[in-house]
């Protein structure tokens, strides 16, 4: 009995996850989306039940007008027959019949059989209804009433019977059904419908007559289709309203993203954001401003402190080099190389604590890649543009770039002295790949392990065989060129070349 709860409680649980994955995957990811989404269908959902309940009480409405009509003309005829003399009924019966409305006569009461049970219900109230309108139209005439008390006195019943054998008023759902299939099936020609409903009904007269009436009511108009078309136009007003309420309020929600994420690109010059809108959105406008502040302030005084520290090491590092140059040549070199690496970790240290803090300017790309690649072979080393670029026309085309231009040198430079140190000939490619900038510096050394590849970008690591400290470095290098890139919406990918060495390709997105 347990195992038995126990297994229906699982079963009940994976059902649940499994109606909540379906949610998630046809779920929109958009805020917006999803608010109209839930709106629309809660909204659809609701004119739909409150069509369906407007249309049983059509339904009903409809069904008892429809009965008071016909039971009032069919009393209207026996208070008209009764009032005439027996010679004159056949001429007035000639004159009411008319299509779908006919009248006979009959000396003995003619039997009145409900033939489908699912109809009595309906005879019987159109029954009481004929006898009530009757009732009435006698009252109405005094010299027709008294006679019909004195007959009643005389044990006479004057009860009309009614039966309805057929009727077509379709139910709401069948109603919607049937709008649903016309609005997206086809939209075929209005045409007169069948008849509503067909009835016989016995009413006696005063002389013992018994008048039978044959009523199907063929021009009668048939119910309304279900509103299908006005529901889905409310909808789509629905959804319009909807998108434009809901658009206005996620976008405050959309204009802090882009600050956030400006502010991630360029913390100096990301503007504040206006603190206007709803009580929510100045509370959330305020807390962002706030925030950026604070790493404003964070940052300036890390770089004052990297400044100051910078500042406090150099004269140290002075004096012990004075040092150093007063020892034997055996111990002068080892310890200058340590303090040459000392040096360069400190500047670099610092020029990461300066990069968040530096602004964005346009940069001519073509003669900052010139440059960098003329200082490496003013010093010998082999480095030189791709074949292409080595026309003037061809360098210079390359359209300037919205980035932090000391970040963006310290990134190439990077890849660059990178290369050269271990790979031997290096040339530089730029090209444009839709919104992003490429950067190509290819080498020609031993490459590096497919499975090292992503590892080298990690803080001072280091390959064993092609990459030691005797080569000098401080395993920093990569690690920074690429921060820098993503700096601006880019990266740094490396790749081993077919033909053999390694291909760093760095990336900046064009703003």
């Amino acid at each position: 009995m347990h195992s038995t709860a126990e297994q229906m409680t699982r079963a009940g649980r994976g059902v649940m996850c499994r109606l909540r994955r379906m949610i998630a995957r046809f779920s929109p990811d958009s805020l917006l989306a999803r608010l109209i989404l839930i709106f629309s269908a809660s909204f659809f959902v609701l004119l739909f039940l409150t069509s369906i309940y407007a249309g049983e009480s059509r339904h009903f409405y409809f069904m008892r007008a429809l009965m008071a009509d016909r039971t009032r003309r069919m009393a209207e005829t026996a208070l008209l027959l009764d009032a005439s003399t027996p010679e004159t009924r056949f001429a007035l019966r000639e004159q009411l019949n008319s299509r779908g409305f006919v009248v006979h006569f009959s000396s003995i009461r003619p039997l009145v059989v409900i033939q489908n049970e699912e109809l009595r219900e309906v005879s019987e109230l159109m029954e009481f209804m004929l006898n009530r309108s009757l009732t009435q139209v006698y009252e109405n005439t005094p010299h027709l009433g008294h006679k019909l008390g004195e007959r009643s006195q005389l044990g006479v019943k004057r009860i009309a019977s009614l039966a309805v054998s057929h009727l077509n008023l379709p139910s709401p759902m069948e109603a919607f059904w049937k709008s649903v299939v016309q609005y997206f099936v086809s939209q075929p020609k209005r045409r007169p419908g069948p008849s509503v409903y067909q009835a016989t009904a016995v009413i006696p007269l005063r002389d013992g007559t018994w008048v039978v009436i044959e009523d199907s009511s063929p021009g009668y108009p048939p119910m309304p289709a279900f509103p299908f078309t006005s529901i889905l136009a409310i909808e789509a007003f629905f959804v319009i309203v909807s998108l434009l309420a809901f658009a206005l309020c996620v976008k405050p929600l959309r204009r802090l993203a882009r600050a956030a994420e400006q502010f991630g690109r360029d913390v100096p010059g990301t503007p504040e954001l206006p603190e206007t809108g709803p009580t929510e959105v100045r509370e959330a406008a305020q807390a962002f401003n706030r925030m950026q502040k604070s790493i404003r302030d964070f940052l300036d005084e890390r770089e004052r402190m990297l400044a100051a520290v910078s500042h406090d090491l150099r004269t140290p590092l002075t004096r012990m080099r004075l040092r150093v140059e007063a020892l034997d040549e055996s111990q002068r070199g080892p310890l200058q190389k340590d303090i040459s690496e000392l040096q360069q970790i400190m500047d670099t240290t610092i020029d990461i604590a300066r990069s968040k803090s530096e602004a964005v300017t346009m940069v001519d790309v073509a003669s900052l890649i010139e440059s960098l690649v003329e200082d490496r072979q003013d010093m010998g080393q082999p480095i030189q543009l791709e074949e292409r670029l080595q026309d003037p026309e061809v360098l210079f085309a390359i359209a300037p770039l919205s980035a932090r231009p000391l970040s963006m040198k310290r990134c190439l430079a990077n890849l660059m002295d990178n290369a050269l140190r271990y790979g031997g000939r290096v040339v530089v490619g730029v090209e444009e790949r839709g919104p992003m900038l490429a950067v190509t510096i290819s080498d020609s050394g031993p490459g590096i392990p497919e499975a090292d590849l992503e590892k080298v970008f990690e803080p001072f690591y280091r390959l064993e065989r092609s990459r030691s400290r005797s080569t000098g470095g401080t395993g920093l290098g990569l690690s920074i060129a690429r921060s820098m890139a993503r700096m601006h919406d880019g990266d740094v990918v490396l790749e081993n070349r077919p033909e053999g060495g390694l291909r760093a390709t760095a990336t900046f997105r064009r703003k």
